[in-house]
Parts: C-alpha cells; structure tokens; sequence
C-alpha cells in the first residue's frame, strides 16, 4: 500500500544563517513519513546529502533572497527547490542541442570514478545521469569541482532534473527518491 501523499513546504532566506534548522527540519519531515519495510537510515542519509547540496546551491547560486523547497511523500519521495537565480548555463547552452539521439547527452563533469551527463530533454529542462566513468572521461578539476553537487544529487537520487521557466525567471531543481530499492 502506497504511503498518504503529504507535503511541506520550507522558504529558506538564502544565507548560512538557517542552514543547519532548515536542513534539520526537512528531515524530520522525511523521518516520520518513511514507510515502513524501506530502508530508514538509506532514505535519510540520501535525504541529508541531497538536501544539504541544494541548500549550499540556493546560497551559491541563487542570490539575495529567498528559494522555496517542497517536500512531498507520497509513492516516492520528492524533494524540489526554486529558486529566482540565473538559468543554469546547460539549458541556454546552443551547442547542447534538445531532442533524442546521442547529441543530446552531455558530459559535464567526470573524475576517476563518476561520471555526469545532462540530457536536454527540451530547450528548458535537463536531466541528469550518473555513471562509472573511465580515465577517458577524466576533465580537468575546475571541471570536477564546479559540478561536484550537481554530481552528488545525481548520485543520491533516482531521478535528477532541471528545468528553467521563463515565464517566472525560476529554476526548478526535482529529485526523487524510491521508498524501496529497485532490483
């Protein structure tokens, strides 16, 4: 039996200053409606990871302010974050082309052992995807280093997205997480 859809939602003033309270109540949030028979201390450890690295993003990226995170428990575990900052460079990328086929699978950071791509799905959303990499994929530590949470959250996550709205100037930052471990 699917779990009750339930649904927070948190305004972080983009600063330190709430940092550790925001992230702390947002697990909690998540700590009490994990199903039972799914792995709690997996769920949260993915939870705290990707909360944390979407949080140190709205203080990077997204400006004074505020950004708004949604958490929603329902048949998964969805965690979103918004924020009024500047598009992220890979949708108004011209030479990452939208659509299917090869052309559309980027490689945007990878050290000796993951590597990320961004798929553009259409001119304002990416996704992202996490693979083992090779020493051919290796880029140099700027590389690593600037897209390191992004690689993270991919990571971490089931499903990873970005998607820029023009009509409101806001980048959408989805993730989503399993209850359960998919064979």
């Amino acid at each position: 039996m699917a779990p009750r859809a339930e649904k927070m939602e948190l305004e972080f003033n983009n600063g330190t200053g709430g940092l550790i309270a925001s992230l702390q109540q947002m697990l909690e949030f998540i700590s009490g409606r994990i199903p039972s028979g799914a792995d709690a201390e997996d769920i949260l450890f993915r939870s705290k990871v990707i909360i944390t690295e979407l949080l140190t993003n709205a203080i990077k990226h997204a400006g004074k302010g505020t950004t708004l995170f949604e958490i929603e428990s329902s048949a998964c575990l969805s965690i979103r974050k918004t924020d009024k900052g500047a598009p992220l460079y890979l949708v108004t990328d011209n030479d990452h082309p939208a659509g299917s086929g090869s052309n559309n699978k980027k490689l945007i950071s990878a050290d000796p052992l993951n590597a990320l791509f961004a798929i553009r799905e259409n001119e304002n959303r990416v996704r992202f995807t996490s693979e083992e990499s090779s020493m051919d994929d290796f880029l140099s530590v700027e590389q690593v280093m600037e897209h390191f949470g992004l690689l993270i959250i991919a990571r971490s996550s089931d499903e990873f997205t970005y998607t820029y709205h023009n009509d409101t100037g806001s980048n959408v930052f989805s993730v989503s997480l399993n209850w359960y471990a998919e064979n």
